[in-house]
């Protein structure tokens, strides 16, 4: 699903970012609602635990990606009204959404699979601390995929900086960590005039040969 949602809504039918950032949304909490109730975990409970640590981690384990958004070409400025409308939607709708599904809610089921197999011992110390970064890194990528201007070395300064976010939420056990550096993340990135994907399709270009007139 992390892969369809972008490869489907934002690059087979090339939705603008709006509408796009809607339909991952309902996609994103359709299946987080789904996971939580068949698990039986308290939403309450889940966002409470250890709150404050996920506060104070938030701005530690964004940092990378932060300050990666302050170097990203200038493509769009806003001001006023308009930086304000796309800091609530794209900054915090957005960023909320892409908290969950690229770092929350892979690590945790990774870590609820680990818990449910009880397995002891070092192995399971590591298994624990590793494999639910690995899943969510691996869902980052997976999702990046379907954007069609990620599918290059982007991925892995991308894959860096949502991997520590991951890291951020596996050590506080708080779901703030990683939803809340998401949102500063894009919050940067539209201070500083970055826009967000998903981004215009590339017209192929032309070149001057297919252009001239050709001489009989």
């Amino acid at each position: 699903m992390s892969f369809l949602v972008t490869w489907v809504f934002a690059d087979k039918l090339r939705m603008r970012r709006t509408p796009y950032i809607a339909a991952l949304t309902v996609v994103t909490a359709a299946m987080t609602a789904g996971y939580i109730a068949w698990t039986g975990v308290s939403v309450t409970e889940l966002l409470t635990t250890h709150w404050v640590w996920g506060l104070l981690a938030a701005p530690l384990c964004g940092a990378f990606l932060i300050i990666g958004m302050t170097r990203l070409p200038v493509t769009q400025k806003l001001s006023g009204r308009r930086l304000g409308l796309a800091l609530l939607w794209e900054a915090v709708v957005y960023g909320t959404t892409e908290g969950v599904l690229l770092s929350a809610l892979p690590v945790f089921m990774t870590w609820q699979m680990l818990h449910s197999l009880d397995w002891h011992g070092t192995g399971g110390d590591i298994a624990r601390w590793t494999l639910p970064i690995v899943a969510s890194v691996v869902i980052v990528i997976v999702h990046h995929l379907g954007y069609w201007e990620y599918r290059n070395r982007l991925l892995v300064p991308i894959s860096v900086g949502c991997g520590l976010m991951s890291v951020g939420y596996l050590v506080t056990a708080s779901p703030l960590a990683p939803v809340l550096a998401h949102v500063l993340s894009h919050a940067t990135s539209l201070v500083h005039g970055a826009e967000l994907p998903p981004h215009p399709h590339r017209t192929p270009a032309v070149s001057a040969d297919q252009v001239k007139p050709q001489v009989a």
